[in-house]
């Protein structure tokens, strides 16, 4: 409920709890409607000082929390909007111009997603100082690293026209899937995301969506044909081995581009402790020999593993319910990061974990786990990533201004 002296909280039949709001180059009478008011009744709001115009910063409420986010991490942002969130404040987050020409406003979204915070883009009129990231790409692949401005007319004036290469699928599930679909959506192009399925509630990215299982690699061959594909981009999670590998065969199979987008690993630092395992299935052995109070974070599957040790107590964290048997002694925790390493520590200190087990999933969102283990000086028993070929695998970026650069380099800017 809204405290009544503040303006705040979800209006009826408006379902976003946060609004990425484009604030136009500076004169207000630019803003649409909807932002004007968005803005008017925000019981808290985001903004960064140097860049959103004063004009917009104008229509904030005298009653409302101001936060500047210049230099703010995800993490401290959205530590923000969930205190705000719980005071029953609506949150407003302003974005110079609108909100796509800012890797910020990206790297946001991904942190609400992950935290299962519903949001909502309001678009504004493009600043001229800032490009889209697609436009920096292009601008890169071109061997030119200066930050043009962005030229009128959108998409088709920068030289992609509207429909570009053809139909682009995108293996989804993740946050990169997600947020390079947007890119792309964004830039006029064709653009199907594939989920698998196996996730009950999917954070659903802009495009059209398909979602189910190919049938294997001759399937999704068969589907690339039908469906006059121009390029494959998979995008999803570093453990998803298999359709990885049906996506290799499938596109050798039609002869379309395949490219892998991965986030990058993480890697060891300075006090940490890592016991390395090839698979789940290690971790059980190591887990089963040496400890007794496990944290576990290897999703709603890997926990199930685990559940012939009689001996052990755990506590298992994963965003939805484990659909397999689990230990004889657990407590289940369904919740979704991205966490805060303070309160990562509070966790395992009140549990009193003696090893943290994970998935070398790699990103920003879930690495505060790792600091927390580093800090009460818990070992990490680490399941690696299976190692794919060398000859086999696809060629893979790790960036998904990498991902759009490698599409104008293959199709051009025709």
């Amino acid at each position: 409920m809204s405290r009544p002296d503040r303006p705040g909280g979800p209006a009826s039949g408006e379902l976003a709890q946060v609004h990425l709001v484009g604030v136009g180059p500076g004169p207000v009478d630019l803003l649409t409607v909807r932002a004007s008011r968005l803005i008017a009744m925000s019981g808290t709001c985001l903004y960064a000082h140097d860049l959103v115009p004063r004009e917009a910063m104008s229509l904030v409420p005298p009653t409302a929390r101001v936060v500047d986010g210049s230099g703010l991490s995800d993490t401290r942002a959205l530590d923000e909007i969930r205190t705000a969130l719980e005071r029953g404040d609506r949150v407003a987050c302003l974005f110079a111009g609108t909100p796509d020409q800012h890797d910020e406003a990206s790297q946001l979204t991904e942190a609400l997603d992950t935290a299962g915070v519903s949001w909502e883009v309001v678009p504004g009129v493009p600043h001229p100082g800032f490009p889209t990231p697609l436009e920096a790409s292009r601008a890169d692949a071109a061997g030119d690293h200066t930050r043009a401005a962005r030229p009128a007319g959108g998409a088709a004036a920068s030289g992609l026209p509207v429909g570009g290469p053809g139909l682009i699928l995108v293996l989804g599930g993740t946050g990169e899937a997600r947020d390079l679909a947007e890119l792309l959506v964004t830039a006029g192009l064709e653009v199907v995301t594939a989920l698998a399925g196996k996730v009950a509630r999917p954070r659903l990215p802009r495009g059209e969506v398909r979602i189910g299982e190919f049938g294997g690699a001759e399937g999704l061959a068969h589907w690339l044909r039908e469906s006059s594909v121009s390029a494959v981009i998979d995008a999803t999670d570093p453990f998803a081995e298999q359709i990885s590998v049906d996506a290799l065969h499938a596109a050798a199979a039609t002869a379309v581009p395949l490219l892998r987008l991965e986030r990058p690993e993480w890697s060891e630092t300075g006090g940490d402790e890592w016991i390395h395992v090839p698979d789940v299935q290690g971790a059980v052995v190591v887990v089963r020999e040496r400890f007794r109070r496990p944290m576990l974070t290897v999703g709603k599957l890997g926990a199930s593993a685990f559940a012939d040790d009689a001996r052990g107590s755990y506590l298992i964290r994963c965003s939805e319910p484990p659909p397999g048997p689990l230990p004889d002694r657990y407590l289940l925790v369904l919740d979704r990061g991205p966490f805060g390493v303070e309160s990562e520590r509070t966790l395992m200190s009140r549990h009193r974990i003696d090893v943290l087990v994970t998935r070398n999933s790699g990103g920003r969102a879930s690495a505060a786990k790792l600091e927390a283990a580093r800090a009460l000086r818990i070992p990490v028993v680490m399941v690696d990533r299976p190692r794919r070929s060398t000859t086999t695998a696809a060629e893979t970026v790790h960036r998904i201004e990498d991902a759009a650069r490698w599409l104008v380099e293959r199709f051009g800017s025709r």
